[in-house]
């Protein structure tokens, strides 16, 4: 019965994996959506979206598209012009680095110098950004990362050295 179909639609698992592929591409949680779509768009509906067990109507995919300033196409199929090879690629290309936010605390309490105090405001910054009130440990992405170093004036590399030799990264995943 598919001889005079001209080409595969998306599925509703494919749209589901694209719309999560694109919002970790911009390094987003569920709750970065809601803060940005002004909370038009839930968490917990954009959740449902990406695993695939919530309708998508066309006006909120409209919305989804707009909020990440893309095409409704490249929603639907996970491509665009800037990546035809879809939005895993940048998916994959995320470094997150997980911060023991009790040790960062105990530096700047005992320590005189400025970068420990300056990476704890920077982390206190976060997670108020974030509404994550955990306390314990926090997940910097990639460009916190990328701002911390020009908070801290460090390279890349000095920093990463300096935040393993203070035991302040717990794990980096990619």
């Amino acid at each position: 019965m598919r001889e005079n179909v001209l080409f595969d639609q998306p599925t509703i698992e494919s749209i589901s994996i694209n719309l999560r592929r694109l919002r970790k591409a911009r390094g987003w949680t569920l709750q970065d959506v809601e803060h940005l779509s002004h909370g038009r768009i839930r968490s917990v509906v954009m959740g449902s979206y990406e695993r695939g067990t919530r309708s998508l109507s066309l006006a909120r995919a409209i919305e989804i598209a707009n909020l990440f300033s893309i095409p409704i196409a490249d929603l639907l199929i996970g491509r665009s012009m800037h990546n035809p090879e879809g939005y895993s690629a940048g998916a994959e290309r995320i470094d997150r680095n997980i911060f023991d936010q009790r040790r960062i605390n105990e530096l700047a309490a005992t320590s005189r110098e400025v970068r420990y105090s300056g990476l704890r405001n920077f982390i206190i910054a976060i997670a108020q950004r974030r509404s994550d009130w955990n306390g314990e440990i926090i997940t910097l992405r990639r460009s916190d990362f990328d701002t911390l170093t020009l908070l801290l004036q460090m390279s890349a590399d000095d920093l990463r050295d300096w935040l393993d030799r203070e035991k302040i990264v717990m794990s980096r995943t990619r």
